[in-house]
């Protein structure tokens, strides 16, 4: 690749593979490391052996101009830095215990909303039964919160992105599509005025939240779960993550299992945008993404509250399967650059 060229000219998938062989390049006690510990130098979180556990590590960077809407409170931005990190964290299947936290914040800032910002980080840490341990405080011209998460998990019950096989089932856990559907409400707000569950849609992309309550019960069944990452950067995107993670496999995804918000079809219509951008291709979901045993889900289905929204096969590509007719699914999802 030409060394001259622009970042923003480059995916950020991309920029993740270069670091990443480079770091290996530069980096040769890796050879030495445990098997899964490399293996998760790909996945949503870092392990580090510990005893029989692992000690699970995720770090996240927010900036003001990039993933904080203008409609968007001190407070919900405190609480969406958390929700971030810890989102990497369930990912890999494991309890939040700690945050640390550095912040760079404008000399202009007033003390009530700096109090608020903190609010909002600490009331989500006590949701999650999570702890402030730490941080650093620094000026910047606009708002910066880059936060360390830290969670703990038996070694032999992590979740990676992979591996699956033939006949699993891909699941997701919740509804998908509102935040796209909330940004654009922001955006164009007059358009909008009667759309039916209207604030639901919004809070989703201002308040988000980490499926708290359904990664639970998932822990619950130790062998269920083959494989799992968050949606953060869209559906389409996350499942080419997990098909790149396991070669030689495709998915089978059918578009009527996709569960969503109904408003948003008259969203779609009104701003002429393809409902399939708002499932697939936006990104800010924040739910998990899993591969499990189809023949566990059989036996306690009636316990999960998950959606199955398609299966693993062996073609190597990722079908999108609509009523009318089959496609390949555009792979496209949110970039930083």
């Amino acid at each position: 690749m030409n060394s001259n060229i622009r970042l923003d000219k480059i995916k950020e998938k991309q920029l993740i593979q270069i670091l990443l062989k480079k770091r290996n390049q530069k980096t040769p006690q890796l050879k030495q490391e445990i098997k899964t510990i490399k293996q998760s130098l790909q996945d949503d979180a870092a392990l580090e052996q510990n005893n029989k556990d692992y000690t699970v590590l995720s770090t996240d960077m927010l900036l003001e101009t990039t993933h904080f809407p203008k409609k968007m409170t001190y407070y919900q931005m405190g609480k969406k830095t958390v929700t971030v990190n810890l989102s990497d964290i369930i990912a890999n299947g494991a309890y939040p215990k700690s945050l640390l936290l550095s912040m760079a914040l404008p000399k202009k800032l007033k003390l009530s909303q700096f109090n608020e910002l903190i609010d909002g980080i600490l009331d989500q840490c006590n949701k999650y039964n999570t702890t402030l341990i730490g941080g650093d405080l620094n000026t910047s011209q606009e708002i910066i919160l880059s936060a360390t998460a830290t969670g703990k998990i038996n070694k032999e019950e992590v979740w990676l992105k992979t591996p699956v096989n033939e006949n699993n089932l891909i699941c997701i856990t919740g509804k998908l599509g509102s935040p796209a559907a909330g940004f654009e409400i922001l955006k164009n707000p007059e358009k909008y005025e009667n759309i039916p569950k209207k604030q639901d849609i919004i809070t989703s992309i201002l308040e988000p939240e980490i499926p708290y309550e359904r990664f639970k019960k998932l822990k619950k069944y130790p062998n269920l779960v083959k494989c799992c990452t968050d949606i953060t950067d869209g559906l389409a995107s996350e499942l080419k993550e997990l098909k790149d993670n396991n070669p030689g496999y495709g998915f089978d995804i059918y578009e009527d299992k996709i569960p969503y918000n109904l408003s948003i079809k008259t969203i779609s219509k009104i701003s002429k945008i393809p409902l399939e951008n708002f499932l697939y291709h936006f990104g800010e979901e924040f739910e998990l993404l899993l591969i499990i045993d189809e023949k566990i889900y059989e036996n306690i289905k009636n316990d999960l509250n998950i959606y199955v929204i398609g299966s693993v096969n062996k073609t190597g590509i990722i079908y999108l399967h609509k009523k009318e007719k089959t496609i390949k699914l555009s792979t496209t999802g949110y970039e930083h650059f």
